[in-house]
């Protein structure tokens, strides 16, 4: 006797089920950065774009070497059944996944250098 079980789990690259839109903040302090905010807009094929800030030491984001400034630019990436890809231009990128729904958590990369992070969403 054979048994064949089939899962109708969705592809890897197929968009999430989830909707990333609303103001996503961390109190983290990465790579000169801090008080991260991203605001999210998310459109159906898990396509995800907006803005981000942040407050810069200096040297990152966009800040001159030395001059503390508030940071910002725009954002785009993808919302994906195997996890969430933001590019933050001008600062770096996070990777990682929603690990609850208001609760995303990954990695913050800058060049070669990498550190966790966790984002909490204030607003939808």
């Amino acid at each position: 006797m054979t048994l064949l079980l089939v899962t109708c789990a969705p592809e890897p690259t197929s968009p999430a089920s989830t909707d990333l839109g609303g103001v996503w903040t961390s109190n983290a302090h990465l790579f000169a950065l801090s008080q991260f905010k991203m605001t999210l807009t998310q459109e159906s094929d898990g396509i995800v774009s907006g803005g981000w800030s942040a407050k810069g030491d200096g040297g990152g984001g966009g800040c001159f070497p030395g001059i503390p400034c508030d940071a910002f630019g725009n954002l785009i990436g993808r919302n994906l059944a195997s996890g969430v890809g933001l590019e933050l231009l001008g600062a770096g990128k996070f990777e990682g996944t929603l690990v609850e729904p208001s609760r995303l958590r990954g990695v913050f990369v800058v060049g070669f250098g990498y550190d966790t992070i966790t984002f909490v969403r204030t607003a939808r």
